[in-house]
């Protein structure tokens, strides 16, 4: 049985606060958008929790939902804390960790 470790919303801000100079945000339709500037992933897109999950030498995750989840298991955050950045709402939870992700990016 393996042991899989939880990250908390803080470590992942924290760990997004470091990764997030290697990336040109933006933020369009409610969703963070980030294109890598430099590495094998160069030009590619990514969102905050693929950004993080490829920073800790996870591998590659598309900007996809699914991509998004596989992402998400990869470092251990829930999926609430992952789907934050794919929801279209402006309500509860998503729109509080947004802010917080945004805080910590631009």
């Amino acid at each position: 049985m393996v042991n899989k470790t939880i990250m908390t919303q803080t470590v992942f801000l924290d760990t997004l606060t470091r990764v997030s100079s290697a990336y040109s945000w933006r933020y369009v339709d409610n969703k963070i958008v980030g294109v890598a500037r430099r590495g094998q992933h160069k030009g590619k897109t990514f969102n905050p929790v693929t950004a993080v999950a490829g920073s800790l030498g996870n591998g590659y995750f598309e900007n996809t939902k699914r991509g998004t989840e596989r992402a998400a298991k990869s470092i251990g955050i829930t999926p609430q804390l992952a789907m934050a950045v794919h929801s279209g709402s402006n309500r509860g939870h998503a729109q509080i960790v947004r802010g917080k992700m945004l805080e910590t990016i631009f």
